[in-house]
């Protein structure tokens, strides 16, 4: 049986372009507050997508396979064909970038992108701030689908298992074949994800760059999820501009999305 997605479809209903969103890993495409009524006045429809695992999604999310799941979801409404702007946070930033020879992408606006999933983690652990990571696949005592004694269990191993980065070379996670349930993420196994996500893990290179779709990246003023100097070389070397957000203290845009939505609809709306 095929797991639901949750996709959600705003804006105009006779759409000559599209807006598609994709979050960050353990993100939510609703988390993104766009006015419907501006994008109906540009006959512009809002796709938020939530891949497996997030927000009301089913399934084990994985990056090499996402986006055939929002490819199909576009092709059944025959909205393939549109031209699509697309807004991508963190990993789904890289996703979007992934997706960009598949779709007919106009542009790409990408907060925070993480060009190197091992990359990312590597840098989490050698700066001390790998338990940002860890927090999010923490299960919550309230899910309900375990006994509390079994998720404190279950979350004690996690941070056991997975304190240091010898698991990246070992590739050793028999101990967290369990599943994982909070207001971020819902999966049926943690060993899996994190395969999907880090065995061998995504690379995005300039290969992945389409000359003719214009790409921004935002960058806040620190980001503790992946090196900003490794997507700075990244764009000057692929031609792509930089925004820098002086106002977003962290990987997370904090309290700063408004300031990115309004340089992103001055160059999208007509």
């Amino acid at each position: 049986m095929s797991k639901k997605l949750e996709i959600l479809l705003s804006g105009s209903e006779d759409p000559e372009r599209l807006l598609l969103i994709w979050p960050s890993t353990g993100g939510n495409a609703r988390s993104f507050r766009i006015k419907d009524s501006e994008l109906s006045e540009n006959k512009i429809t809002l796709v938020r997508y939530n891949p497996k695992s997030h927000g009301d999604s089913e399934g084990i999310y994985n990056p090499s396979t996402a986006g055939d799941d929002i490819i199909s979801y576009l092709e059944d409404r025959k909205l393939s064909h549109l031209p699509i702007i697309g807004i991508g946070h963190s990993g789904g930033g890289a996703g979007l970038i992934r997706l960009s020879s598949r779709l007919n992408f106009t542009h790409l606006f990408l907060l925070s992108p993480i060009l190197d999933s091992r990359l990312s983690l590597f840098y989490l652990y050698e700066n001390d701030n790998i338990r940002e990571f860890l927090d999010l696949l923490q299960t919550d005592p309230n899910a309900g689908i375990l006994e509390s004694d079994e998720i404190l269990r279950n979350n004690e191993t996690i941070y056991h298992l997975l304190e240091t980065s010898s698991w990246l070379n070992t590739k050793d996670l028999f101990g967290l074949k369990f599943p994982i349930h909070n207001s971020r993420v819902k999966f049926s196994d943690l060993s899996v994800f994190l395969k999907n996500l880090f065995l061998p893990g995504f690379e995005i290179t300039k290969q992945h760059i389409r000359a003719e779709v214009q790409i921004r990246i935002f960058l806040p003023k620190e980001d503790h999820w992946f090196p900003k100097d490794r997507t700075i070389r990244f764009a000057e070397e692929s031609g792509i501009r930089i925004v820098h957000v002086p106002t977003a203290p962290d990987h997370f845009f904090t309290s700063s999305w408004m300031t990115v939505w309004s340089q992103i609809r001055s160059e999208i709306f007509r």
